[in-house]
């Protein structure tokens, strides 16, 4: 595979005795490799100072090879747009459950205020409760004779 060259001559000797078909379907390559993908826009313009042709050359010999980077460049737009939109999505889930955990934060806190308030309740309940028990002892019940 060619590598992807924005200097002034792309091509190297070897290269260039290529015919012009397969130094444009090497340029194209470029274009799909992973690795260079965030490097260069695809554009005809770099399509053809990458295979070292004209763009007239392309345009009037090679029309179906000027509509496969047409198609690319409007691929990546989709596909730009689409990471954007999921990106955009996920935030808003982000910023609502982040929403939702400060509610159940803050509900926490009341549940654990009101078991505490509770808590203090029983206890204070448990001590009336052992008072009333220390100051009133039972008095003997006296029998009923038969």
């Amino acid at each position: 595979m060619a590598v992807l060259s924005l200097a002034k001559s792309p091509i190297s000797r070897k290269s260039a005795t290529k015919p012009v078909e397969q130094r444009l379907i090497e340029a194209l390559s470029t274009f799909t490799d992973p690795s260079s993908r965030s490097q260069h826009r695809p554009t005809i313009s770099t399509l053809c100072r990458c295979a070292g042709v004209s763009r007239n050359t392309l345009y009037r010999y090679y029309p179906a090879m000027a509509d496969k980077v047409r198609r690319l460049r409007r691929q990546r737009g989709r596909a730009q747009a689409t990471r954007e939109s999921v990106v955009k999505a996920l935030r808003s889930e982000v910023a609502a459950l982040r929403d939702q955990l400060a509610k159940l934060a803050t509900l926490a806190d009341h549940l654990f205020a009101v078991a505490e308030e509770q808590r203090a309740l029983v206890a204070r309940r448990d001590r009336e409760l052992a008072a009333l028990k220390v100051g009133s002892r039972p008095s003997r019940i006296p029998r009923i004779p038969r």
